[in-house]
């Protein structure tokens, strides 16, 4: 087998949790990427195998610079990244500002991941297939008019609302995607985006919810697949042989490209948001594609 260093961020509960103990199983090393040092120990401990904790807050650059500077450090090769972790609380009225000064879902969703992929580059395309998975939400199919707003991506402006953040996050990251992809071109690194189904959420990790919205989580439950299930497919896509060879691809469960909204898709569109994401973030890409010279 070939053994492989697997980063999975927000790996101590749900899907995360899942995945790593996919993985972990078949005997690759699993780095659980997470905030809150208790819950990833317990996680540790109940996964068991070759699992290393990391201690990353998301929605503070500084923590995202000391966990990649302790990567460089101490994990040597790595293999894989999944960018898993989210902040959707529903229970969130208000918008809510990182230490930094960004609002935090657009900042912890998708600055962050976009961040913590940079600083990680040079190891994920030193890696013999090294691989990038950012993630989606079925949830956009019922916003295909959904745009990301490039003058107010933070609602300094505008209304805010969790489910608005949430989603606009989502399609950034599916556009970063599709950029990452090219950027990508003449490496053997790959960057590709699962887009995560309906899946049964653990209830108490939410114990601000309103009790209708619990009630209505209940009933959605009988409709979803479990965090196992929707786990096999990050598996398939961090491990699977063949899927070394796709990049640039949306991934639905179960495994198999799916569609993706004219406006993620759009060159113009892609480029707009990733200049925007990276003058956010104050820095120059790590890797750029460079157009092959013709003769």
């Amino acid at each position: 087998m070939n053994r492989k260093t697997v980063i999975i961020t927000g790996a101590n509960s749900g899907i995360g949790k899942a995945a790593a103990q996919r993985m972990a199983a078949e005997g690759h090393r699993i780095v659980l990427a997470c905030r809150n040092p208790d819950r990833a120990e317990a996680a540790q401990r109940e996964i068991g195998e070759d699992t290393i904790v990391g201690l990353v807050d998301l929605s503070r650059r500084a923590s995202i610079h000391a966990f990649t500077d302790w990567a460089h450090r101490e994990l040597g090769e790595i293999d894989v990244l999944i960018n898993n972790a989210a902040d959707f609380d529903l229970a969130h009225k208000e918008r809510e500002m990182t230490a930094d000064g960004f609002e935090r879902i657009w900042f912890t969703n998708h600055l962050a991941p976009v961040l913590l992929a940079d600083r990680l580059m040079d190891r994920l395309v030193a890696s013999p297939q090294g691989r990038i998975i950012n993630v989606s939400s079925m949830g956009l199919l019922f916003h295909p008019f959904l745009t990301v707003d490039l003058k107010d991506p933070m609602f300094n402006q505008r209304t805010f609302s969790v489910a608005k953040a949430y989603y606009q996050s989502k399609l950034a990251q599916l556009m970063y995607t599709l950029w990452l992809s090219r950027q990508l071109s003449g490496t053997m690194a790959t960057a590709n985006c699962i887009r995560v189904s309906n899946v049964r959420l653990d209830l108490d990790r939410f114990p601000d919810l309103p009790q209708w919205m619990k009630n209505l989580y209940a009933i959605k439950a009988r409709f979803s697949i479990t965090p196992e299930q929707m786990a096999e497919t990050y598996a398939q896509a961090a491990l699977n042989g063949d899927a070394g060879n796709q990049t640039g691809q949306h991934i639905g469960h179960p495994f198999k490209e799916t569609g993706i909204p004219v406006y993620a898709k759009d060159p113009l569109c892609i480029e707009q948001v990733m200049q925007l994401t990276y003058k956010q973030l104050g820095i120059r890409p790590s890797i750029s594609y460079e157009q092959p010279e013709t003769g």
